[in-house]
């Protein structure tokens, strides 16, 4: 009778422990279709960190070179300001020494149309 006994215990052991292989097994199968998807994940989001990378690598290079040339034209405009000074300054200064008499500043107004005054 007592074989019995521990028969019975020894086979409810078993079942109980049948059962709980066979539940933790699905689990682990559940946790091998969700990594997969989580490598899928992770292997987008390196891609499109990399597409970033390589777009601010990209914008900081354009920006460099935006900046050089308009570093060029502002040195370019700055000598022809200092140029255009020049001129007007040796203009004013040719305009002031030689006084002009009446009749040659009548005649430069005779040369401006009527429209341009």
């Amino acid at each position: 009778m007592t074989s019995w006994l521990t028969d019975i215990v020894l086979i409810a052991a078993l079942c109980i422990t049948s059962w709980r292989v066979g539940a933790m097994y699905k689990e682990l199968q559940r946790l091998r279709s969700g990594e997969a998807g989580f490598k899928v994940a992770l292997e987008e989001a390196d891609a499109s960190i990399n597409r970033a990378a390589n777009a601010v690598v990209l914008l900081k290079s354009e920006g460099l070179r935006t900046l050089r040339a308009l570093e060029e034209r502002i040195h370019e405009a700055n000598e022809l300001g200092e140029r255009l000074d020049a001129v007007l300054e040796s203009y004013e200064r040719a305009r002031l020494s030689t006084p002009a008499t009446a009749e040659e500043a009548r005649s430069r107004l005779a040369s401006v149309t009527a429209a341009n005054r």
